[in-house]
């Protein structure tokens, strides 16, 4: 995983540079907040705060539905953030395969022709990182130590909040 740092020189002129990879095998705490919306054909659409290991990164998120396949996910959420990169740099992403721990709870009835769905609900998912979509920040995400615990709510017009928490951890 490389890191952006920065550091102020002379008379507050801030220059910022790629430090070299870190640890092999660094585990770090993953926290924040999604909000997004779900959009035509299932798909989702919004934004994550996202806290790793301390640094602050504002991202894009968005889910695929994958069918119903068993033991595929349900979701593919991929993020993309806004680490401000120099020219040549990817912009920080991944792609987490996502699995609803168990089925969603429903919490009230929607009208009755809602276009979102008959009921709001609550639930839980398991987020396990995809590695070959990692790119900046998220270079050597291991999908055999990390993982990312989401709850959230629906509403009945397709809103969906979210808080997640876990650890992702990288390899060189």
């Amino acid at each position: 995983m490389k890191k952006k740092v920065s550091a102020a020189m002379g008379f507050g002129i801030i220059m910022s540079s790629l430090a070299s990879p870190v640890w092999a095998d660094e585990c770090l705490i993953a926290k924040g907040k999604i909000a997004n919306n779900a959009q035509a054909g299932g798909v989702t659409l919004g934004v994550a705060a996202l806290n790793l290991g301390g640094q602050k990164l504002k991202c894009a998120v968005s889910g695929d539905p994958q069918g119903e396949a068993p033991g595929a996910p349900n979701y593919r959420h991929t993020l993309v953030c806004d680490d401000k990169v120099g020219t040549g740099e990817p912009q920080s992403q991944i792609t987490f395969n996502t699995y609803f721990v168990s089925p969603p709870a429903p919490t009230g009835e929607c009208p009755a022709g809602n276009p979102f769905g008959p009921f709001s609900f609550t639930f839980e998912e398991l987020s396990i990182p995809d590695p070959a979509t990692a790119r900046g920040t998220f270079a050597g995400a291991d999908p055999a130590s990390s993982s990312i615990t989401i709850t959230g709510d629906y509403n009945c017009n397709g809103g969906i909040n979210m808080k997640f928490a876990g650890t992702m951890c990288f390899t060189d």
